[in-house]
């Protein structure tokens, strides 16, 4: 479903989303134009807790929150720690 669509249908909402069809905007820059509503919900917890259940099987998803805009950009960041 296009996101816009999505964010009409589902105003205000915390939205866990799969099948993503993305455009490429750089090299670590994605627009969302379409997903698959996996999960709706009021409550961030239980977003973030199906998101962690989804991932950990390998699935491709991710969440947007109430105020995601309607233009839709991920940026990936490589993440750095330090182990000690």
């Amino acid at each position: 479903m296009n996101w816009l669509k999505i964010k009409q249908l589902y105003p205000n909402k915390f939205l866990l989303l799969g099948n993503l069809v993305e455009k490429p905007i750089s090299a670590n820059k994605f627009k969302i134009l379409e997903a698959e509503v996996l999960m709706v919900s009021d409550n961030a917890k239980e977003i973030q807790k199906a998101y962690q259940d989804y991932n950990h099987q390998g699935k491709d998803v991710l969440y947007s929150l109430p105020n995601t805009p309607e233009e839709f950009i991920v940026e990936n960041e490589v993440f750095k720690g330090i182990i000690i």
